[in-house]
């Protein structure tokens, strides 16, 4: 595909967001408990493929949060940290 384009690499990502228990469950667990359940779970894979070596990267990883954090805040917070590991810089 890197060729096809006419670029280096090219930067493939999925992300998926769902919501194990909603935030009403999470909090009557809390209080009937005392620990409440996570209510979103984030998970993105991100893959880099050089035109010439193939795939060079990979990032799979996944969050969770409770009844304060919210989906995008997590796949922000996974971006970020996948952008300090990623292997390229801009510039």
């Amino acid at each position: 595909m890197a060729a096809a384009l006419g670029v280096d690499a090219v930067i493939t990502t999925r992300f998926n967001m769902s919501k194990p228990m909603s935030q009403g469950a999470a909090i009557a667990l809390g209080l009937l408990v005392g620990v409440s359940g996570a209510t979103n779970a984030t998970t993105v894979n991100m893959d880099i493929h050089d035109a010439e070596a193939g795939m060079i990267w990979n990032y799979d990883w996944e969050a969770s949060g409770g009844v304060l954090n919210k989906a995008e805040d997590l796949v922000e917070m996974l971006m970020r940290n996948a952008s300090k590991r990623m292997p390229y810089t801009i510039g």
